[in-house]
Parts: C-alpha cells; structure tokens; sequence
C-alpha cells in the first residue's frame, strides 16, 4: 500500500512537472537582459540611458571614494600649501558630491519609468491573448501559461522587467569595478590580484551552490505556499463564512493551516541551513582573503617602502574587491531569481497566431439578411497529450491536437434562411455554445463548412468576419467606464451619442434613465467610482440589448443571457430583442423555452445531434422530447 501511494505520489509530481514545462523553455541569463534590452529601446529608450549613466556613475564613484583619502594624505605628508589643498580637496569633494547627485536622481527616473512598463507588459499579454487562435486559449494549459505571464509583472520589485534591470546594473557595475579595482591593485602586485581572484571564484562557485539549491526547492516551496494560502485565503473569505459558521469548518481549517504552516517552516529550514553553510564557508574565505592581503601589504610597508598615503589607496581597494565579489554574486543571483519569470513572459508572448486578415471576400458582397448554413461540420475539443511532452513543444502540440478528443458535432447539417429568427434549444452540454463558437468563428470545424450566403466564412478576413454579429453572451461584459463607452465599446470621443440614445431608448431604459438621471456620461459599476451605476438583473440585459443595437450587425445571437432572470423578466427580455431583430437573421439559444414563442422553428439538439424540428406548434402534436420538456417546465408554473 504504501509503495502504491509512493508511486501514485511520483505520477502525480511527475504530471505536474510535465504542465508547467509544456510550453516552456529555459533562457539564459544573457538571452533574458539582451530580450529586455530590445524591448526597453522599443517601448522605453530613456531606461537604457539612465542605465548606462548609473553603470557608469556607479563605478567611478567608489574609486573615487579611495583615491580621495590617498589624495589627502599626500598633501598632508608633501607639506603643500593650504590654499592648494583646499582647492584640490574641494574640487575632489564637488565632483564626487556632483556624481553621486547625478547618479541619484538618473536611478529615480529610470526606476520610475521602468516600474511604469509592468502596466505595459500586463496589456501586450493581454493583446497577445486577442492574436491567439480562441480555441488555444480555451486550453486549461495556456490559461495557466496566461496567468504565469501576467504574474510576472504583479510583484512590484521582484518582477520580471524590474529585477532583470536592478539585477543587470548590479551585476555590470560590480564587474566594472572589480575590473578597475584588480587594476588598481596590480600596480601592487598581479601575484596578489591572481590569488585574490583566485579566493573570489571558489567564494562564487559556494554562493552558486546556495543559489543551485534554493532554485531546485522552488517547486516545493511553491506548493507549500499555494497550498498554505489556499487555506489562509479560504479562512478570511467572508462570503464562505456561512458555510464554515453552518457546516462548523473552523476546526478543520485550522488543523489545515497549522500543517501548511509547519510544512512552511521546514522548506525555510532546510533554505535556511543551506544558507547558512554557504555563509560561514563564505565567511572563511573572506578572513582568510584578508588576512592575505592586510599582511601582504604590511611587508610591502615595512620592507618594500610603500608609503602610508599608498597603503591607504591599496587597504581600500581590497576592502572595496571583497565587496564587488559579493555584488557580483548577489547580481547573479537576482537574474537567476529573475529568469524563471522571464521565461514565462516570453514562452508566452511566443506562442503562435492566427492570421486574423488572411480572406480575399468582404462583408460588403453579402446581401442582408444573410443565410447560414452548416455542411457536414465535425467538431470536436481536443485535449493536448501531456505524457512524454518536452519544453518548447507548444507550436507541435498546437497544430497536433487531434487525438484524444471528445465529439461535440458529427456531419452537422443546419440551414438558417435569410431573416429567420431560430430558437436552438436542449439541455446544458448539448452543444448550443459551442454551436454558437463556431459560428462566429472562435472555434474551426475539424471537417465540413460553415456557410454564409453560400460562401465558405473561412473566404472573409476575420477581423471583418466579425462584424457580421452582434451577441449576447452568458457572462455579462460590463466595464468600470462610462454608459456611453460601455454600450459603443469603444473610445467615448468616437461614441456615436444620438445612436446610444436611440439604442438606450429602444432597449426600453429611457425611463430608468430619466428617473435616476443618469447620462452618456454616467459610470457604470462602482468598482472606479463610488457614484457608479449598478443595474439590476433585468436593466442589465436590457443594457446589453442596447449595446447589441448600437452595433446593429446583420446577424443577432443571444447565447442564454436571460439564465439567471426569473420567467417573467426572462419573456420581457424577449420580447425586447424579438421586436428589434425583424430585418435580421437571429439565433436564440436557450435550455429553458421562454424564446421559442417568438420563433420561426426551433431546433432541438442533443448530444450535438438534431433531435427534433420545427414550430412550437409541429413539436407539441409531435410529443417528442421537445413536447416532454415544455411539458416538465410549465408544470413549474402552473
């Protein structure tokens, strides 16, 4: 038993392992500040040039800061005028407070302009997500790869750009002035400068290790947290507190936060020890370095004439070489921290489009209203093979997802005419939105054609494809922005204002809006604004008739909006969107029969199947399952 739990616990790991590598691959650590180099002199050059002048700035002014005591103490034992030193102090003071106020004030920008981009960052993800095929993004795999990318840039400091920038100008700068400093200290004695060296990498390559081993508990680390606030997130959400106070839970949230906390403390432990190793190890070394060098310099003083003024400069320069050795470490180890998140960012910004102006026919050819037909269409969802995946796969495992699929439509055959209002019903899973996804194009039939007007859709530009529709989806897609904005989607200067109140009108909200004096202007939600308007169930699909108004595209599809409204508000809704949609080719889908009254046919599906066919009428004499149905949901109401 326990050798089966054992294994189970290893398939399981090894899963996961599998999900997160699927579309990821690794980049160096060059390859990942060269791709923000290019994408800084894109969308932020300023950044690169407060870079370079803090690199620069950053190395001058701790030689500086050891030329100046050596500068002193030579005017000092030469005896020189005190007018002169003065002078030469004075100047050597400006210029290193003119440095280091220079380099103060390029370091604020460029963090300022540079922690900008993360909202940058979050927005091209986003438009990355609109160029990807609609049915790749439906993957649970990219979902997760999206939201690994948007983390990336949700951790103020410690994301992606911002410690790619810090870690790089660290790590530059430190190997700038190591470089300047071992110049300096092999005027003293390349011997020394080769030992110091020397101490340094085996000091670098036992932070490596350190470094090493915190990234191969990332992954447990992970767990333990996700799993830790899961709980933590679970006790403090207040709308489960009805359920903990009901089902008595707190007992047993406790006990699960207690072990995730203890599981916590031991990742940090074994973090901790390892740690501390290196440090003492570290430690070690650095005495040891020291005590080479401060004796060295000794001899160099008592027989070999090196002055105060140049014990002082070369005292420095050590002291100064152990601590670049360790900026230079702690650069590295920033960008290590960093790459993970860069790989995500980039493995998903990668990944592959559609052409979404790839058609030689335009919209502009259809005569209106248009017909719709399905020929022979097959669809089905496919689902990407993990076992044996290997990174950077994605492009493969996109365009070969045909295996292991579940059938939604076989040879579909479906003809809407010309103006026909169609009501597409059946129960959840039957197939009704994905019937609706393909339509519209979202999702591309594995075989057979989808027709409009008797052409191919697939012959129209997408981006033109789409203007063919006006829908109104399940999920309700309201914005924190103004009324006017919400209803054209679209910039409130390019609104068409005498259009809005046209569509606000018929939608049947002008007295809503007069009673509450609300305006073009108005804020919708109150998530922005305290003052924002919050509809209830019915006004806001009444809000989204007007929206699909305001648009007035030739083909109507309402995608059961009307789910969460009790039967009467339901058949108002319907009612509304029946006396606008004449001169329009409309499909109403629905699981529960308000729609059907106001249809032409009604086509019953199941199991992506047409069970059943025809007017309300036609169906009820048949007393099929369309007819059992009706029956089963008016005994609700009678």
């Amino acid at each position: 038993m326990k050798n089966r739990k054992m294994e189970n616990r290893k398939m399981e790991n090894r899963k996961v392992k599998t999900e997160e590598n699927l579309y990821l691959k690794h980049y160096s650590i060059l390859s990942n500040i060269f791709y923000f180099v290019k994408y800084f002199k894109k969308y932020e050059p300023v950044v690169l040039i407060c870079c370079v002048i803090e690199i620069v700035l950053s190395a001058i002014l701790p030689l500086i800061g050891i030329y100046l005591p050596k500068i002193t103490l030579d005017l000092v034992t030469n005896q020189v005028d005190i007018g002169h030193a003065i002078l030469v102090l004075g100047l050597f003071t400006l210029l290193m407070m003119g440095v280091y106020g220079i380099n103060t004030a390029v370091g604020s920008g460029k963090y300022y302009l540079y922690n900008t981009q993360r909202t940058n960052i979050i927005g091209l993800l986003f438009l990355k997500s609109l160029r990807i095929r609609y049915e790749d993004t439906e993957s649970g795999e990219i979902k997760k790869a999206y939201w690994k990318a948007v983390e990336t840039a949700l951790n103020g400091d410690w994301s992606a750009s911002s410690r790619i920038v810090s870690g790089s100008i660290t790590l530059t700068t430190s190997v700038l002035c190591f470089l300047l400093y071992s110049t300096v200290l092999g005027f003293l004695s390349i011997w020394m400068v080769a030992v110091l060296i020397g101490l340094s990498l085996l000091s670098y390559l036992i932070s490596l290790n350190r470094i090493k081993f915190t990234e191969g508990m990332r992954e447990e680390e992970t767990e333990v947290i996700k799993k830790y606030y899961c709980v933590k997130n679970s006790m403090g959400n207040v709308e489960a507190a009805k359920d903990i106070r009901i089902f008595g839970m707190n007992h047993w949230l406790t006990k699960l936060r207690d072990i995730s906390l203890r599981e916590l403390r031991e990742v940090n432990k074994k973090r901790t020890r390892k740690a501390e190793q290196c440090e003492k190890l570290n430690f070690g070394l650095s005495m040891l370095r020291d005590f080479m060098a401060y004796g060295f310099l000794l001899y160099q003083v008592t027989n070999q004439g090196l002055s105060v003024s140049e014990f002082v400069l070369y005292f420095g320069a050590i002291t100064g070489f152990s601590g670049f050795v360790s900026d230079i470490m702690n650069g590295i180890a920033e960008l290590r921290e960093a790459a993970n998140s860069t790989d995500y960012y980039r493995a998903y910004m990668e990944l592959p489009e559609e052409d979404r102006n790839n058609g030689n026919r335009h919209i502009t050819e259809l005569e209106f209203p248009v017909k719709i037909e399905f020929r022979n269409v097959c669809f089905a969802y496919k689902e990407i093979l993990e076992e044996g995946a290997k990174e950077n796969d994605i492009k493969e495992d996109i365009k070969s997802k045909t295996e292991n699929s579940t059938n939604i439509f076989k040879n579909f055959n479906l003809t809407i005419n010309s103006g026909e209002k169609i009501a597409l019903v059946g129960v959840n899973g039957a197939g009704k939105t994905t019937f609706v996804k393909l339509l519209t194009g979202m999702l591309e039939p594995d075989s057979g054609q989808i027709l409009i007007n008797g052409i191919d859709r697939n012959e129209f530009p997408k981006e033109e494809f789409y203007k063919l529709f006006s829908v109104v989806f399940q999920e309700q897609f309201i914005l924190p922005f103004t009324i006017a904005e919400n209803i054209a989607l679209n910039r409130r200067d390019e609104v068409d204002e005498a259009r809005a109140w046209q569509a606000v009108e018929k939608a049947g909200l002008k007295q809503i809006f007069e009673e509450k004096n609300i305006t073009l202007d108005s804020w919708m939600t109150r998530r922005l604004m305290e003052s924002g308007i919050d509809f209830s169930g019915g006004q806001r699909q009444r809000f989204l008739l007007a929206r699909a108004l305001y648009k007035d595209a030739p083909i109507l599809i309402l995608d059961e909006p009307t789910a969460a409204l009790d039967p009467i508000a339901e058949s108002e809704i319907y009612e509304s969107y029946h006396k606008y949609s004449s001169q329009k080719t409309s499909v109403f889908i629905s699981h529960r029969l308000a729609s059907t009254k106001f249809s032409d046919r009604i086509i019953m599906i199941e199991n992506g199947e047409i069970l059943e066919m025809g007017t309300h009428k036609q169906l009820m004499e048949k007393n099929g399952a369309y007819a059992r149905m009706y029956e089963v949901q008016s005994n609700y109401y009678k």
